[in-house]
């Protein structure tokens, strides 16, 4: 059995494949088989044990956000867990002083749009946000343009690893290292990164490395997770911190006192089903292995995107697969709203991918897909166009 055969083999694990042509993992990974049976465990321990279970509950939280953290290079226990991303980057922001003359974020047109958000929100905390725009095709962050716009004025620079429309994979060193030069934190959201792309926080030298568990990592919502430099985690005291968040959470102290390194992140009462949810697919993943399934994700994909090419289709993701994640976006040309209708026609044929306005179809097939489903796709999708 060759290398690919036995990621194939996993199939089996994920059930929604054998009901589906699933290639959606860019926006809802497939459930494990196994989530359902931690899941009871979870319930059994609660229904047996009372409040005794949270021995066993924080136990499963802790080794959860350890597992996560292992798919990104992160050290055990510099990675914490909590119910969503957006929760993580509020606590952030609010660890920071944005007072003082150092009071601008520097971050980018093509992020995720509840970032930029809050961040259009910094200057009710003095804040001020910098905004760097896209390439003009709007497949491309210009790393160039956004690293001469961090200057001294910056408190924190915020990027995606890999963007979400096009799956355009950021190169974030040259932004490290230009933070770092002039004082100021990194921030990376790893959302469409992780579980796709091999990572290494420590290597990339980030600050914060955040993200969640819905997409390519296969753990279901409720569980967003972010990594904290030990370098960088004393300095940043986020105004709430749960009691989680404390040194002592079970002293119930009223003066606050800090946990210590990424601990001070880790909020209030944590999600312990969607821990127990997520478990099975981080073991999978890291069992596996990141090299792996990123060597599996271009053997599908580049294919993907040349026969997509071939049929006069707009590709609107890099080419290169070097500069690319793990889905392909696919605009079948015509009139705008035509990717909205093959991405519903696509749903009807059994065929689960979904589409982002101004940019087309995504199309991500993960380690478990065959490249035969990737281009079954396409097939499908010129068959609805050739119906208009």
């Amino acid at each position: 059995m060759t290398a690919h055969d036995e990621l194939y083999a996993r199939r089996a694990d994920y059930p929604v494949l054998a009901r589906s042509t699933y290639l959606a993992s860019h926006t809802l990974g497939a459930m494990h088989r196994r989530t359902p049976e931690r899941l009871a465990e979870y319930a059994r321990l609660w229904g047996e044990l009372g409040v005794v279970a949270w021995e066993d509950w924080a136990t499963e939280v802790w080794r959860a956000a350890d597992l996560v953290g292992g798919l990104i290079g992160a050290p055990p226990g510099t990675t914490v867990m909590r119910q969503n991303a957006a929760d993580l980057l509020g606590d952030v922001v609010t660890s920071l002083d944005w007072s003082g003359a150092r009071n601008r974020v520097v971050t980018s047109s093509l992020e995720w749009p509840g970032s930029l958000n809050t961040w259009s929100q910094i200057g009710r905390l003095g804040g001020e946000p910098v905004v760097v725009p896209g390439e003009p095709d709007g497949i491309r962050l210009d790393v160039q343009r956004m690293a001469d716009a961090i200057d001294e004025r910056t408190l924190l620079v915020e990027c995606s690893h890999v963007l979400f429309r096009t799956a355009t994979l950021v190169d974030v060193k040259p932004l490290v290292d230009k933070a770092h030069a002039v004082g100021a934190l990194v921030m990376v959201d790893g959302y469409q990164a992780a579980g796709t792309v091999p990572v290494d926080v420590v290597d990339l030298g980030v600050d914060l490395y955040l993200g969640g568990s819905v997409k390519y990592l296969s753990g279901g919502p409720g569980n967003g997770w972010m990594y904290v430099a030990p370098a960088a985690a004393e300095a940043l005291r986020p105004v709430t911190t749960g009691w989680f968040g404390t040194a002592q959470p079970f002293a119930f102290d009223p003066e606050l006192a800090y946990a210590s390194g990424a601990g001070r992140f880790k909020g209030g009462t944590p999600g312990v089903p969607a821990a127990f949810a997520a478990a099975p697919a981080y073991e999978a993943l890291t069992e596996i292995g990141m090299q792996r399934i990123r060597e599996r994700s271009v053997s599908m994909t580049q294919p993907l995107l040349e026969s997509a090419l071939e049929r006069g289709f707009t590709v609107r993701s890099p080419h290169d697969p070097a500069q690319r994640g793990g889905h392909v976006t696919i605009d079948p040309g015509g009139d705008p709203a035509d990717a909205d209708r093959v991405h519903h026609a696509l749903i009807e044929r059994g065929f689960v991918v979904d589409h982002r306005p101004g940019v087309g179809i995504r199309v991500s097939p993960h380690f478990y897909n065959s490249l035969d489903e990737a281009l079954a796709c396409l097939d499908a999708m010129s068959e609805v166009l050739a119906t208009r």
